[in-house]
């Protein structure tokens, strides 16, 4: 039985792992695989090619019995088994073992090398004090909201919406998640970018969404 909070006892976490894996129509899927210990995983999938990016985020899961890590996201994500601290093989559809000459390993050196994201986010938007931050409810991650792209408009319906200063609005948008810089000292940060403003949902919750995923 997979178990949410099962952790892989070999697994050195937080890290990328990374590998260009065979593809039938095309010259291969090359991955780039973010892990966190807190379960959270960001993948990047480009089909070599095609001229095919496809980003996604979500949790994942452990099964002790198999060895397997199970990614959780909107779209259809492989399994893998672990075969060591930096080693993982991906599984078929069934969750099986891939029989094959073809390469189907990602690799990792132990190091954690974030990559940008660029898909569809829903989540709470609260803004305060001049300053707007964004949940994203699959994974839980809470991100500043960079002030550029289409954010006035979110600001707009954010403050026609609430009831409170402060209140969370449920809104979805197509968007980034990147590196800006801090709004207060030195350096970067993951920040989130509204590239198109989608909708609001007043009374939604990250709750709810969550409740709601199988």
């Amino acid at each position: 039985m997979t178990d949410a909070g099962a952790q892989p006892p070999d697994l050195r976490l937080p890290a990328t792992f990374r590998g260009d894996l065979p593809c039938a129509d095309c010259q291969g899927i090359r991955y780039h695989l973010d892990l966190w210990p807190d379960h959270v995983f960001h993948l990047r999938r480009e089909w070599l090619g095609r001229n095919l990016i496809q980003d996604e985020l979500g949790r994942w899961r452990f099964d002790p019995a198999r060895r397997a890590l199970t990614l959780q996201g909107e779209d259809d994500v492989p399994q893998f088994e672990i075969k060591g601290p930096g080693t993982l093989m991906q599984l078929d559809t069934k969750g099986a073992p891939i029989e094959s000459a073809l390469p189907y390993e990602l690799i990792s050196d132990g190091r954690l090398d974030p990559t940008d994201l660029s898909l569809p986010l829903g989540g709470e938007m609260v803004y305060m004090a001049d300053a707007a931050r964004f949940t994203e409810c699959r994974t839980g991650r809470s991100y500043p909201i960079a002030m550029e792209g289409e954010f006035v408009k979110m600001q707009r319906t954010y403050l026609e919406k609430i009831k409170e200063p402060g209140a969370p609005l449920y809104v979805t948008f197509e968007g980034e998640i990147t590196d800006r810089p801090r709004m207060e000292g030195t350096g970067v940060e993951r920040s989130v970018v509204v590239k198109r403003f989608v909708h609001s949902w007043p009374g939604q919750r990250c709750e709810q969404t969550r409740e709601e995923t199988p």
